[in-house]
Formats: C-alpha cells, structure tokens, sequence
C-alpha cells in the first residue's frame, strides 16, 4: 500500500506517533544525566498511553499490546522515579524501537502484520515485576549494575557505558527511523505540492527576467511600472514559498543523541555531546542530502576521534569526551561545525596509511605538506582501521562525505591538531531550487557561476600582468593578498578556444572562487551582471561531462549552463594542494625543506632569490617621480614618504637606480613601512631548497639568497652586512 492510500486519520496518527517517539527518545537518553526524572517519565507515560488509546480505533492488536507492557513499566516508575537505571532506560529505548518497527509497517502495508515481538514484551514484564517486587525478581538476563548519575546542563548528553551490560551495537539497534519521508510530509501540505509550487515560482522567475529585459529595450513608462510591480510581487512570492520548505536543523539533530549513546556504548567510551543552532534553517532536499554526512563525521568523531576513559586520563584530558555540532546562518549559506577534543588527525600516521594501501607513491609522499597529507582521508579506498568491524574498516567514507557536500554545491573543510581534536566545517547553499549567481561571457557564449563559490573579481591591466601572474611549472599562477593562487583559463578548459597568451591581452577578468577551503581563480571575458537563477536538471549524458552543474534560461530565451567549481578543478587537474604552499602568512619561524622565492633581476647586484613571504607587493613607478631627501632617493607612496633603496646599495654596493622609464620596487610584508627595494625586472617564481644566505644556482644561473628582513633591518641599524 502506497502512502497516498493511507487513510487521512492513519496518515495523522502515525505522523504524530513518529514525532512523539522522536521526542521520548531524546528526553530518555538525557536521563542518563539525571535529568528530571518525574516529567519525563510522565511525559514518556502520555505518549505510550496516546499510542495504546489509537490502537483501537485502528484495531492495531499487537502494537496495543507493546504500547501497553510499556505503559505498565511507566506506570511504575512514574511513581518511583528513583527506581530508574540504565537498564530501565536501555529498556525503553528498545520499546521504542519496536513500536517504530510497527509503525513502519503500518505505513508501508497499511497494517501491523503477523509478527509480535513478544520477547521485548516478556522483557518488560520482567522488569516490570523486579521494581515491584524491590529488586527480588531481576531476571538472570538482566544487568545488575546501576551506573551514577550526573546533573548537567540541558542539551548537554553523557554517555558512559555500563560494564557489567552487553555493549549495544549500532548497527544492531534501530537505525535512523525509517519513516524520514512521511514524517518530513507533516508540513501542513505535501510536499509534492510545495515543490511544485517551487517550480511554478521558478518558472514565473524566468518570465520577470524575460519581462524585465524587454522593459528595459522598449522605455514605455506604463510598461515600466507594470514591470517593476511584477518584479516586486514575484520576489515576495518566491521568498514566502521558499520558506515553506525550510526546516530547522533540529528536526536532525533530535536524531543524534541516541546514535552517539550506542556507538559510545559499543565502544566502550565516554562522550558528551553538545548541538547548538537547532533552529537553523535549511531547504528539506538539502537537509536530507547532508544527513548521511552528518552522521558519517559524527561516528568517525566517536570511533576515530574520542579516545578511551584510560587514555585520555593519561594525557591530562577530561574522562569524558567532547563533540560539539553547531549550524549558523552566514549569508546565503549555512555553516554546520562539527568538533571534538579528541586525537586529531597525524599527518605523518595518514601518509603511512595511504602508503601501505597502495594510494600514494613514495615520491609523492615525501613531498607533501603536512596539510595535503591530512587530506588523504578523502581518497576512496582510505581507512585507519586494520580490520572490518560494524563501525569502520571498509574504506567507503570521507570520500563519499565530501563527494556527497559537493553534490549540493557545499564545501567541507578539515582541521585538526595531533592530540587536541579535528573540526569539520561544512558550508552548506541556502537551497537549490534558485540561487543567485555571476552571468560570465566567455567565448561569446554566457555562464552561470553560483555567488557561493565567488570570493572576489579581479581585473589586471597589461602593464601589471607580469608582476601579477606566473608560471610554476605548467601551471599559472595569481598573486593575492601574500598568496599564490593557481589560475584556469575557463575558455580553453571548456574547448571553446585556445588559451591566449597574456602578453597578446590588455585586460584579463579574474574570478576568485572557492571550493573546500581553498582558492583558485578562472580566466574569464567579462562579468555580465548578477542574477538570481533557476536551475534546471540536467540530462545524464551532459551532466557526466563534470563541468557542469545544471542549467538555466535566461530573459533571452537562451540556455546557459551552470559552472560546477568541483568539476572545474578535477577537470583542469587542477592540484588544489598546491596552494598550500601559497598561504604563507607566518610561515617565517617554521622549518621550510622547500621554499618558494621570486627570482629577480637586481642589476648590479645580478639574479637574486627573495623569499615571497617577505613581499606584500611589487609596484611600479615612472622614473620621473623620484625625489630627494637629503641625497636619498625617496617616492610618495599611499600618502607617505618612502626611501627608494637598491639591492646593490643594501649589500654594500653602489646605488643603481636608472635615470628614465619605469622603476620597479618590492613592498615588504614585515614591519618595516618607509622603505621599499628597487629591482629591473621579474624573472620567474620558483622553488628552493630551504632558505639559506649564499648563493645557489637556479635552472643553470648563479643566484644571490637574499633576505629582505635582514639586510633593511641591518640598514635600519646604520650599517652594511655583506650577505
């Protein structure tokens, strides 16, 4: 029997028994707290009782007869509060367990079915008779053991497996409640409806573009404010439709206290969890999409994360383990943390791992940052456990994590310190159905690229081209902000045209975009304008090509297709990891086995090797601006009076300025802000081996290392050193 077969009254109770035993649950896993005892259980009783009292009307024999063993037992120890334990509550939980499985049923077949369980109704008797009997009539089955209580804060969970019991394997307890779909119908609508009218909204979206673009050709006034007031009614719509299918993230995150209780059980750990931002709002397809994540990375946090009580004592640690899972609104996504104080990830012991499972090669390995080596996690086939159990081992995870975030066009970023804990960050789109985004000219051909996964919009004059970009071996690389950004020519990936060499251009349109934490920038004609899109599906045959992630129509009447970030990058091969090297804020006091320097042409002084780190930016004057002061050579540089200083003067040589053309300096990165380094030309950026003052040869040439911090500190100090 399908759902929409259910009768009405069916369909109501069984919506509202799901919901009911979702909220039992959650209160009965925090009375392992000692929470309020008395009102909980009375509430428990309520809704066994409301369940017991529908039976009849639907003539639901055998989930009566379950409902009301379990009653009984509520009876009891509504009375007798203090009577509760952990096997009473273990107890309850498996009810509850059982009557979802009838309920399951019902919704699937539109009856209960043969099947009793008559061995969890004997259980309940049985505990039921040994509190009223004082503790004389525990069945030999039975735990003894009673763990302690411990009063915290609301919404905080302990769970501390009891030792005498049976550990409770996750996997053998009911997994996340089956009736996901029927219970997400409870919106006062179907679904089917909504989403229909999501599609009508979006539909009537592509007419007000359309409508606002031939507006815009015909400059009628009575159009125009026909027009606008369309504009203005469509939008209000589209936000009120859109809002009927959001829902709070609590609706899932009600479902993990009980998770992490079996999981840390099974183990045999001590974990306590902590959700905030329940009431944060997210589309319902999105939801359902992030959910099988969620949970991934919330079990990897207990059984990979969270050490044992014995070890975490030794390491100066609280007994009892933290996760933590937050979600935030931050503007047109939302961001969900998920943290916890446990091993964190080694680098070294991940590289090993991949190693030993045929993932990486030796080579590869040793070249890796510590960074990219955490980041292996995301291979297929990666796993840290030796053996297969019920939690881990099967090396199908974070791979699917991230591909399944990257689905919803969402991000996930890892970070972790050995021995202090890992947090996941998920940057997670409002919703799908309509998303605005940058309209791209490329190739005469126009493109839609999602706002989300825009970081900024850059356009490099020709004569800032050589200082701006470079190559690194085959790939082109941006300098931003003290990083080097790898850079695509979005035209030439998408075989629309050859790649056009940089000096053939006089302007070149950068877009910035992000995908899981890291930047890279694609080469483009010209940024449109923005524009809220509808995205449509796209067929399988197009959707395999990678790069794209839907389609839309535009006010033309043309279809432009939506850019995939993720396909981008894994179609352009593009070595996200690489920009690691890039982000080199701080990176003065680390230990650097290579490191990347500008190769500069410093007349006198010949080819030296700078560190990039040590340069904020490199700019460019006429040599016409200089001035003196008191025979040094100075520039008026962002309202300020900046000495103008030569490599060659710096290393105890002649000053070498030139007496026309343009003038090229190094702005350094460190706190010296007066001074700025002369230099003729950029020769390349590059890699050496650690930074050592000398000299060293790059592709055939004798170079000079050179450390800007030290030779205008030594300057600073009123004298010359020779490095």
């Amino acid at each position: 029997m399908s759902r929409d077969e259910l009768g009405e009254e069916l369909r109501e109770f069984l919506i509202e028994s799901f919901e009911n035993l979702d909220r039992t649950e959650n209160d009965l896993v925090g009375l392992d707290l000692g929470a309020d005892n008395h009102e909980v259980l009375a509430a428990t009783f309520r809704t066994f009782h409301s369940i017991k009292g529908a039976c009849g009307f639907f003539d639901l024999e055998h989930l009566s007869r379950l409902a009301h063993e379990g009653e009984s037992l509520l009876a009891v120890l509504r009375d007798s509060p203090q009577l509760l334990g952990d096997p009473e509550t273990q107890l309850l939980l498996d009810l509850i367990d059982g009557l979802r499985r009838y309920l399951a049923q019902i919704e699937l077949t539109g009856g209960e079915g043969d099947e009793e369980e008559s061995d969890l109704c004997k259980a309940l008797q049985a505990a039921r008779a040994y509190l009223e009997s004082g503790g004389l009539a525990r069945s030999p089955t039975e735990p003894s053991s009673r763990p302690s209580q411990v009063q915290l804060a609301p919404n905080i969970v302990v769970f501390t497996p009891t030792v005498e019991s049976a550990p409770t394997s996750p996997e053998n307890s009911a997994p996340l409640p089956s009736h996901v779909n029927l219970l997400d119908q409870a919106i006062r609508v179907d679904v089917e409806l909504l989403d229909r009218l999501v599609n009508l909204v979006g539909e009537l979206v592509l007419v007000r573009n359309r409508t606002l673009q031939i507006d815009a050709s015909l400059q009628d006034a009575d159009l125009s404010a026909a027009v606008q007031q369309l504009n203005l009614i469509t939008t209000e719509l589209q936000e009120q439709v859109m809002q009927t299918r959001m829902q709070p993230m609590e609706s899932l995150f009600v479902k993990l206290p009980r998770l992490v209780r079996d999981l840390a059980r099974s183990l045999h750990k001590q974990v306590r969890l902590v959700t905030t931002g329940g009431d944060t709002e997210l589309d319902r397809g999105i939801l359902e999409a992030i959910r099988d994540p969620l949970v991934h990375l919330l079990r990897n946090s207990v059984d990979h994360g969270i050490e044992s009580s014995e070890e975490r004592t030794l390491a100066g640690k609280d007994a009892v383990g933290y996760i933590g899972i937050s979600a935030r609104h931050e503007g047109g996504s939302v961001i969900i943390t998920i943290s916890d104080d446990g091993a964190g990830i080694d680098p070294s012991a991940v590289g090993e791992r991949a190693l030993r499972l045929g993932l990486v090669s030796t080579e590869s390995l040793s070249d890796m940052s510590d960074r990219e080596r955490s980041e292996l996690i995301f291979l297929p086939g990666f796993s840290t456990s030796e053996e297969v159990t019920n939690v881990s081992g099967r090396g199908v995870g974070m791979d699917v994590v991230r591909t399944n975030v990257e689905q919803v066009s969402g991000t996930i970023e890892v970070n972790s310190v050995p021995g202090q804990g890992t947090t996941v960050v998920l940057r997670i789109p409002l919703t799908l159905a309509i998303i605005p985004s940058l309209m791209l000219l490329v190739a005469n051909q126009r493109f839609a690229l999602p706002q989300l996964s825009v970081v900024e919009l850059l356009r490099l004059e020709r004569e800032s081209m050589a200082d701006e970009l470079a190559f690194v071996g085959e790939t082109l690389f941006l300098r931003r902000n003290g990083q080097l950004l790898p850079v695509v020519d979005l035209a030439s990936l998408l075989g629309l045209r050859e790649a056009t060499p940089n000096y053939a251009l006089q302007l070149i349109t950068i877009v910035v975009v992000q995908l899981s934490g890291r930047e890279f920038g694609l080469i483009v004609d010209r940024v449109v304008d923005t524009q809220e899109i509808v995205v449509k599906p796209l067929d399988v045959f197009i959707g395999a090509i990678g790069v794209y992630a839907g389609a839309t129509i535009l006010g033309n009447g043309e279809v432009a297709m939506i850019l995939d970030v993720a396909g981008i990058a894994s179609c352009a091969a593009l070595s996200l990891e690489e920009v690691a090297v890039a982000e080199l804020a701080g990176v003065v006091d680390e230990v650097i086995e290579e490191e990347l320097v500008l190769l500069v042409d410093a007349g006198i002084a010949g080819l030296i090797a700078v560190p990039v780190y040590e340069i904020e930016r490199i700019e460019e004057i006429d040599s016409g601006a200089l001035e003196c002061l008191d025979d040094q050579p100075v520039i008026q540089y962002r309202d300020a009076v900046v000495k103008l200083l030569t490599v060659s003067e710096l290393l105890g040589g002649t000053r070498d300025l030139p007496d026309s053309g343009p003038i090229r300096f190094l702005v350094p990165s460190f706190g010296v802000s007066d001074r700025v380094v002369a230099i003729r030309e950029i020769v390349d950026i590059t890699t050496i081996a650690s930074m050592t003052l000398g000299s060293t040869i790059i592709a055939g040439k004798i170079v000079r290392s050179v450390s800007l911090a030290e030779v205008l500190m030594t300057e600073l100090g009123g004298g010359h050193e020779r490095v």
